[in-house]
């Protein structure tokens, strides 16, 4: 294999594996946060306990998290250098920021709530715990302000210097509060946000099927199912409804790949499901519902919606030949014909051109994104699904006995990660080739002096590593699990608690 290719696995396999740990640490950060103010509230046992025995878990996350993700930074400058060297001075202010603020924010409060909440007044950990969560979110923000800019540039130069083409930043804020930030954040942060709610309500169903620690289970269940049931509903509407909406104005050949369509169509269909046939460029066996993509991309039913040829050309003619923001032709000809060369293609050819948008054609995997599209949606509508029905179940007093669901919340357990994985895969996947989008692709972003023989020993190495910590992480899971919560005073693990109110409290 190539540098290139080996260095793009190498990545996915890092970024991947990080993911395991940010959206659990982001979203029980949250969930945390809510234990501990239910126990400041109701001054109860069981909210205390549970309170204090997730914050254990909270920290089990976070511990790999971090490490984890420092790996990825070293990578930018390791195998992606002219990347680096192009989009740095704006890709590096916000990586800084994180680290400097929320990460220290975050890492100093944990340890305060952790080592603190035997110790402590519980308001004192309950303001541990709010900064915990808030430091959570800010670095997912900067973390993401980096990764938004380059999914849709905003408010940068491309200047000529000693070093070749560079870009930097004209407006902070407005490059800061670029159009996909918003959606994109509230679409991640609420994805991280189910993920801890899942969490919470699997670990308690597991102890009520096991009859173990029954008062904090039934708390952890209730609190769990409810930020369920909202955050699912908001993961489709608004969040990613808007992200939808962003990607189609910004990234046409994302959004044809995400749904199959070889061909420009007025009124598209939202195909829900069929066989993607690369090849003859079609969707077989395809369920739609007319002229839906039209509508929830644009707001028009009969809206025009570009098919993967056409988005190709749009993005190569209008979003990089005809980019404003090239401070003179010189530098433009210079980015343009790097991009070309990397792809082995002679800028002064004639038909230089349309050979480069059928490269950008051809570099989106059709079949892996829609696949993986609609396993995000279809996980994301099974989350509206039994969210909705653990709040029924519970408003009808019938959550904590219903064996079966208990047991579909402890089986589904790993669901939000999957979902969560085939999220990222389809954003970061779309928009290739781009690594910034419609300046650097990832061959002309690769570090031209690493070898494939060194970007496959470290890649080794990250799988050995990564699977001893794995290995690691699980042995504290267990550990956590069965030790359990702190036991609640009249709490009879034998047999279930008598009943509890909806929201878990009593005893």
């Amino acid at each position: 294999m190539d540098p290139v290719t080996l260095s793009r696995i190498q990545f996915a396999l890092t970024a991947g594996y990080h993911w395991i740990f940010v959206p659990a640490s982001i979203g029980m950060g949250f969930m945390v946060f809510l234990l501990w103010t239910m126990a400041v509230i109701t001054n109860e046992e069981q909210w205390y306990k549970a309170a204090k025995f997730f914050s254990k878990w909270l920290g089990v996350f976070f511990v790999l998290g971090v490490p984890t993700g420092i790996v990825m930074e070293f990578e930018f400058g390791a195998n992606w250098a002219n990347y680096s060297m192009f989009v740095g001075s704006i890709f590096g202010p916000p990586l800084m920021l994180e680290g400097l603020f929320a990460f220290a924010l975050e890492s100093t409060f944990l340890g305060v709530l952790l080592f603190g909440m035997d110790r402590l007044p519980r308001v004192i950990s309950w303001i541990a715990a709010f900064f915990v969560s808030l430091g959570s979110a800010l670095s997912g923000l900067w973390i993401l302000i980096a990764n938004s800019w380059q999914q849709v540039p905003s408010a940068y130069i491309i200047r000529d210097t000693p070093l070749g083409p560079r870009a930097e930043l004209t407006n902070f804020m407005k490059a800061v509060f670029n159009p996909l930030l918003v959606s994109e954040y509230t679409h991640t942060i609420n994805s991280a946000i189910i993920t801890g709610a899942y969490i919470v309500a699997a670990v308690g169903a597991y102890y009520l099927l096991k009859k173990r620690h029954v008062q904090v289970a039934r708390s952890a269940v209730a609190i769990g199912i409810v930020v369920l049931a909202i955050s699912s509903v908001i993961q489709l509407y608004p969040t990613g409804h808007e992200e939808g909406r962003v990607i189609a104005q910004y990234q046409p050949t994302k959004l044809a790949a995400d749904e199959g369509l070889y061909h420009t169509t007025v009124g598209a269909p939202m195909v829900v499901f069929g066989i993607v046939d690369e090849k003859n460029q079609q969707i077989k066996y395809a369920i739609e519902i007319p002229k839906l993509l039209s509508w929830l991309s644009f707001g028009d039913w009969n809206a025009k919606v570009m098919g993967l040829h056409d988005a190709a050309e749009y993005v190569w003619y209008q979003q990089v030949l005809n980019n404003p923001n090239y401070a003179n032709e010189k530098v433009k000809k210079q980015v343009v014909d790097s991009i070309m060369k990397a792809y082995g293609i002679n800028p002064n050819d004639p038909d230089a051109n349309e050979k480069m948008v059928q490269v950008l054609e051809k570099s989106v995997p059709v079949a892996f994104m829609f696949y993986a599209y609609r396993v995000m949606v279809g996980l994301g509508t099974l989350f509206i699904a039994i969210g909705g029905l653990g709040v029924l179940l519970l408003l009808l007093g019938r959550l904590y006995d219903a064996r079966w669901f208990l047991k579909v919340l402890v089986v589904t357990l790993p669901l939000p990660w999957l979902a969560g994985e085939a999220g990222w895969f389809t954003h970061e996947v779309g928009r290739q080739p781009w690594m910034v989008w419609g300046m650097v692709t990832v061959n002309n972003g690769a570090s031209p002096n690493v070898s494939a023989t060194s970007v496959l020993i470290t890649l080794i190495g990250f799988v050995v590593v990564y699977l001893l910590l794995f290995y690691i992480w699980l042995h504290f899971v267990k550990k956590l699990v069965r030790e359990g919560p702190e036991p609640v005073e009249g709490d009879v693990t034998s047999n279930p608690a008598p009943a509890v109110s909806a929201a878990g409290g009593g005893q």
